[in-house]
């Protein structure tokens, strides 16, 4: 019953999510993967009241909705226990998923796929082009591919560019856009300000190494390409 009640308050209110450990054996946080099939960052983040997502939520870990959330991605939420060194996992789509949770230096493994624990990095170690793949196609043939490029400077101003585009049901299809501004980033939340005055803010997760080679913007997994 006390876990429902902080599930709900923190849910009307918005909660920060924390920093992703494994405490007594218990998971809690956020810890970032990778799909083959998609290319897209993939995630599992355990919170306090056996809630769990398996999919990366947009705008930053500091004010998180999880109503909201679980709202847009329902199949992707559920709850999570853990016994006898044994981590359960019930999808909101019926799936579950049961296994040892193994602790590995830079994060986690469970169900055959290894998750890292996010780091830190500062604008200067995002200087440098990012290019970022996901879609249904990502490994050939036919669907649809979003293709990013972000150009960051080393004082924090960046470039991007943006092509979603491919083959489906044999008709060839594509669009571009592109913007410029400069970026600011508070622990796990990137802003991007834009030159028109909007401002955007997205969850922010550097994959562990020195110098940093690759990182998430929301779903999208960037890595560097100079």
């Amino acid at each position: 019953m006390r876990w429902a009640l902080v599930a709900l308050i923190a849910a009307a209110q918005g909660e920060r999510v924390p920093e992703s450990s494994v405490v007594d054996g218990k998971p809690q946080g956020i810890f970032v993967g990778r799909s083959l099939l998609t290319g897209r960052a993939v995630c599992l983040l355990f919170l306090g009241g056996g809630r769990v997502t398996r999919f990366i939520p947009a705008g930053g870990l500091e004010h998180f909705d999880w109503t909201e959330h679980k709202q847009h991605h329902a199949g992707d939420t559920g709850r999570w226990e853990l016994a006898g060194g044994q981590l359960t996992i019930t999808w909101g789509d019926g799936g579950i998923h049961r296994g040892p949770l193994t602790v590995r230096p830079t994060g986690i493994e469970f169900y055959g796929k290894r998750y890292s624990r996010p780091v830190t990095a500062t604008l200067a170690d995002l200087a440098g082009q990012w290019e970022s793949t996901r879609g249904t196609a990502v490994t050939g043939g036919a669907g649809i591919n979003t293709m990013k490029t972000l150009i960051v400077e080393p004082g924090g101003r960046y470039r991007w560019t943006g092509t979603t585009g491919g083959v489906v049901a044999g008709r060839a299809t594509a669009a571009g856009t592109a913007g410029s501004g400069r970026l600011k980033i508070s622990g796990l939340t990137m802003t991007f300000e834009a030159d028109d005055g909007t401002a955007t803010a997205h969850t922010f997760l550097p994959v562990p190494g020195e110098p940093t080679s690759a990182f998430s913007i929301d779903a999208d997994m960037f890595t560097r390409t100079s």
